[in-house]
């Protein structure tokens, strides 16, 4: 068992993981790419209320150390929150009122398009200074353009 605490933003919240080999389930379920199965812990206190309690499971292809498997959902959803986070902000997705047909899904495919694009094209480090230089540099445009994949 591996254990995390971190205090941030008013909050205060423990992890706890522990990870278990279980080949068994990957005979009993035809699913052979199991080989472990992980259960994360989480309490979550904000601003000195009641800790609330959250239990979590996760089927792992590979027998992890209870802390890897800590950092690795910790990674997982900061990658996530990370992309919510310039969808939002810079592509300002949550005031989109696209609701006809498959307007919604069409316009989330294409910025995320322009995500992968603009980290994909040297330049600038922040991707809304490339936005700025797309926007202002033809050059750049094209350039950014010519690295879609």
């Amino acid at each position: 068992a591996s254990q995390r605490r971190a205090t941030a933003h008013g909050r205060a919240e423990r992890r706890q993981a522990i990870v278990a080999p279980a080949p068994q389930l990957a005979k009993q379920y035809d699913f052979p790419a199991i080989a472990a199965v992980g259960r994360i812990d989480s309490w979550r206190a904000n601003s000195g209320k009641t800790a609330k309690h959250t239990v979590r499971y996760f089927l792992a292809s590979r027998l992890l150390s209870a802390k890897k498997l800590l950092e690795v959902v910790r990674a997982h959803w900061s990658i996530e929150n990370n992309l919510h986070w310039v969808l939002d902000v810079l592509f300002d997705e949550d005031a989109c009122r696209s609701r006809k047909d498959h307007a919604a899904e069409n316009l989330a495919l294409i910025r995320k398009l322009a995500i992968n694009t603009l980290q994909a094209t040297p330049g600038p480090a922040r991707i809304s200074h490339k936005m700025l230089q797309a926007r202002w540099n033809n050059d750049f445009l094209l350039s950014a353009l010519a690295h879609m994949r």
